[in-house]
């Protein structure tokens, strides 16, 4: 269970807002996330994580190779469009978790599921339709993540989620709603100060 109160960090892209449902199918196999909807299982989903850290993570360091110092490079151009939120539960919402060694055999997967990269995202939103199925009361999926093994990443369906079960965080810490633009301003250096701890370098 997500508890009511509970605040999750986004990475969203500008044309949507902090807790608006993607409506997107995803028609075409090598673009979006892990357990995006399909044509075989239409729904709109968002997608969260439990730190800004861990949302920074799951979001902007894919694909990003190391150099024989253990630096990564980012370039700027993929903030482009792209905002930091804060959002709270407004009700207690039932999840499928799948963090653990024991929760995914339940369901006759291994850590797989949670890791395969995005050219078997085809396969992993196969077995979200099927949770989907077997668990119809369920609002979502947890995992723990990939790429920040400490923190844990969220998918919401919007068409099991009833309406207004988030709502965007106000208070002006860390950042103020007017500065949550990620390529300008606070939100540039808040962002900057994470990747540092995670040795990626921002580049023109």
């Amino acid at each position: 269970m997500l508890p009511e109160g509970t605040t999750l960090t986004r990475i969203h892209i500008s044309p949507f807002g902090a807790v608006e449902f993607n409506p997107t199918v995803r028609g075409n196999p090598f673009a979006g996330g892990r357990f995006d909807s399909t044509p075989e299982d239409e729904y709109a989903y968002l997608y969260a994580a439990d730190s800004d850290a861990t949302a920074i993570s799951e979001t902007l360091l894919r694909y990003l190779p190391a150099d024989d110092h253990g630096t990564r490079i980012l370039h700027e151009y993929r903030l482009a469009g792209m905002r930091i939120a804060w959002i709270n539960s407004t009700c207690d919402l039932p999840m499928v978790t799948l963090r653990s060694g024991q929760d995914l055999a339940a369901i006759g997967q291994d850590t797989w599921l949670t890791t395969a990269p995005s050219s078997q995202f085809p396969a992993t939103r196969f077995w979200a339709a099927a949770i989907r199925g077997w668990a119809p009361w369920a609002c979502g999926l947890t995992w723990r993540t990939n790429r920040e093994p400490d923190g844990f990443a969220y998918i919401f369906f919007g068409d099991r989620c009833p309406d207004g079960c988030f709502q965007e965080d106000q208070d002006s810490l860390p950042l103020p709603p007017q500065d949550r633009t990620l390529n300008t301003g606070a939100a540039r250096l808040h962002i900057e100060q994470i990747l540092n701890t995670y040795r990626v370098v921002l580049m023109p």
